[in-house]
């Protein structure tokens, strides 16, 4: 018979049999399904398809506690947050004192917290006794777990990116760079103590080890996907497009490297490319609205299924990003999506793409030189795109890195 928890109100069913493991994932943010932001599809679907081979749940942070099952073997807690969440917030924007700070504030915010008896911590240590591996997507939370190192059960450290080089680099709050030692100190302590770490890249895999003296054969590399199945067919848009232009597309959450491409895209690649009608989408369009440009559409927040539509509608996707960590989610997913790409090399990296064989290289300073001359050349780009779509679902879904890690992770439960 399967064993039922109550969490707060809300029964967990896990899978039924005593082989299946469980495992329990901290995350300072939750996800959606169907997931739209970069983090929120990573966070969904590794953990959905090891929900195939282990019994899985995802304790989260959100406005609204409850409990959400995506299927009998894979479910979200959502953690209510508690008073504490109000009075860190309050004095941190103060010791802050910048309205363009929101981004650090929410993970110094997290740092903080995880030293107080908060809600999550209750719920954390109530599921975690139950639980046969424990996975951190991030160091943010990492003092919650107290039994971190003791052997009591293997902890898994599932990075996103290298999160001390990101923040070193994406940070530009003075003084939210004084908590760069404090993150430095927290992903030092989880990544060595931790019995594996998954890194979103080769890149982090390499820096993970330097900066820490990390044993290598400990860290893997679980690098960002795609779904191939969920792509709808892709139209030809160009001739109906807005005066004959080129629809190019750009997508991404409004996260600081992000924000930096819809700068260049708004400020200097739209009026050298006036053949092209650049769709920007996502949370990175909030600080441009005011930004009018003619060749340029600002389209906010879009859904799952609207982001399936401009896919299939754009004629070429951009990636003009200079920042960042791990694997870039866009890069992939433009892709496979089979839409032809122009990207920097910084925004390819990891992914071992061939320059004009898997998508065209452009960097800032030819950009637009790249997509005026290539744009227009309808074959070489179908036919690099599908070259490109070929390569990036086989190597890249999410059932076959899943996989992967679930190879890495059966050895710690033997005995």
């Amino acid at each position: 018979m399967a064993t039922r928890i109550t969490v707060n109100g809300s029964r967990i069913l896990p899978g039924s049999g005593a082989a299946i493991k469980k495992i329990l994932v901290l995350n300072h943010f939750h996800t959606k399904n169907p997931p739209v932001t970069g983090g929120e599809i990573r966070y969904f679907h590794i953990y959905k398809e090891l929900s195939q081979y282990f019994d899985i749940t995802l304790l989260s942070q959100s406005g609204g506690g409850r409990t959400i099952s995506y299927s009998p073997s894979y479910r979200e807690c959502r953690v209510p947050m508690d008073y504490r969440h109000k009075q860190v917030l309050g004095k941190l924007m103060k010791e802050l004192s910048s309205s363009r700070s929101g981004y650090e504030i929410n993970l110094i915010k997290n740092m903080v917290l995880a030293k107080y008896p908060t809600v999550y911590k209750r719920y954390f240590d109530h599921l975690s006794a139950s639980s046969d591996i424990i996975v951190h997507e991030s160091p943010y939370l990492v003092e919650y777990d107290q039994e971190l190192g003791t052997g009591s059960k293997p902890r898994i450290y599932n990075s996103h990116n290298h999160e001390f080089l990101l923040a070193q680099n994406t940070w530009k709050n003075q003084k939210a760079r004084e908590y760069l030692p404090l993150l430095y100190q927290l992903e030092k302590k989880l990544a060595t103590r931790a019995d594996l770490v998954f890194a979103p890249s080769p890149q982090d895999r390499e820096s993970f080890i330097a900066l820490y003296n990390l044993d290598p054969g400990k860290v893997k590399v679980a690098p960002n996907g795609v779904n191939p199945r969920q792509w709808l067919e892709r139209r030809d848009s160009s001739r109906n497009g807005s005066n004959g232009r080129l629809k190019a597309l750009f997508v991404g959450a409004n996260y600081p490297p992000n924000i930096e491409a819809v700068d260049y895209i708004v400020n200097h690649l739209a009026a050298r490319c006036p053949k092209v009608e650049f769709l920007v989408a996502g949370g990175c369009c909030k600080p441009f609205l005011r930004a009018a440009r003619p060749n340029v559409k600002l389209m906010g927040p879009v859904s799952h299924r609207e982001k399936l539509h401009l896919f299939a509608a754009a004629d070429l996707a951009v990636n003009p990003v200079l920042s960042g960590g791990g694997t870039n989610l866009k890069t992939l997913e433009f892709i496979s999506a089979g839409l032809p790409l122009f990207s920097t090399e910084f925004g390819a990296r990891g992914l071992n793409l061939v320059d004009k064989i898997h998508y065209v290289k452009a960097e800032l300073d030819n950009f637009p030189t790249k997509i005026n001359a290539l744009g227009h050349c309808r074959k070489m780009l179908a036919e690099m795109a599908e070259r490109g779509r070929q390569y990036v679902n086989e190597h890249y879904s999410w059932g076959a890195i899943a996989k992967r890690i679930k190879d890495e992770l059966d050895p710690l439960l033997v005995g």
